[in-house]
């Protein structure tokens, strides 16, 4: 746990450097003030928004309610400061415009921290770090390379980190069609279907899911990585300096505290 604490620390300060030429300073007049430039007066409501169907990071279940490790995350943070949580679910493709627009204030689902969300949108301390991997059903002998070339269906999550991947994949010469769905799940369950031949997708997302479920792990593979190891974060608006400091202040007191490892065990993600 501490090698992937420190892998993730490193890897916030690399994409912190590598977007922060683009970026205007905190604080410069180039910032409109928004809802949480600072400290607001009263009681404080954040509209916490997240993708409904990205297990065992954030889950809508059928009578309404959230769960998942970052909805535990949300509310502990919330807990602290006496915050009152509104949840918002909301289609993974515009959550990131929802936030610019102000229909919610907060993104914390599963969301990647990189320089072009960075040009939008601001992130907190990272807290978890994860590898996109290419998988196919287990009785599938084809190579990586082989996958990639064979013109057949790839499935991924439209607007994530994996549809982004597939596009760059394709625009880099290989070979295939990309079917974008509305969730991770939904892009595995083509694969196991038939109507992909393989899927690309987040280890935050696989290693949890196929642990709870033996019988789907025995019909899928993993072929292998793709790129370097990326974090997860919590987004907020570039303008609200105030919200992002007092997340970052709970978020890294959390991950210094014993709760954090018993978090993490009871998601499945130690």
């Amino acid at each position: 746990m501490v090698g992937r604490y420190i892998a993730v620390l490193l890897l916030g300060l690399l994409l912190g450097a590598a977007v922060g030429y683009a970026i205007p300073k905190q604080g410069s007049c180039l910032f409109e003030r928004s809802k949480f430039s600072d400290a607001p007066s009263g009681e404080v409501t954040i509209i916490y928004g997240f993708d409904a169907n990205y297990p065992p990071f954030t889950v809508m279940q059928p009578n309404g309610t959230p769960m998942g490790f970052d909805v535990d995350l949300m509310n502990l943070i919330a807990e602290k400061y006496g915050w009152k949580i509104v949840y918002k679910p909301w289609d993974w493709s515009t959550i990131v415009t929802a936030l610019e627009n102000g229909d919610i204030d907060v993104i914390a689902s599963g969301m990647t921290f990189n320089a072009a969300r960075s040009q939008k949108i601001w992130f907190s301390v990272p807290y978890y770090s994860y590898v996109h991997q290419l998988v196919v059903r287990s009785e599938d002998k084809r190579s990586f390379d082989e996958i990639l070339n064979s013109n057949e269906y790839i499935a991924v999550q439209l607007g994530s980190t994996s549809d982004e991947w597939a596009d760059r994949l394709i625009k880099a010469g290989y070979k295939f069609k990309k079917l974008g769905l509305d969730s991770y799940v939904s892009a595995l369950e083509a694969l196991l279907d038939g109507r992909a031949s393989a899927v690309i997708t987040d280890s935050a997302f696989l290693g949890p899911y196929l642990k709870k479920d033996p019988y789907l792990a025995a019909k899928v593979k993993v072929l292998g990585s793709i790129g370097a190891p990326n974090v997860y974060a919590i987004a907020t608006r570039p303008q609200d300096k105030w919200l992002r400091d007092k997340i970052n202040e709970a978020l890294e007191e959390l991950m210094n505290s014993p709760k954090w490892n018993e978090l993490l065990k009871k998601w499945g993600l130690d």
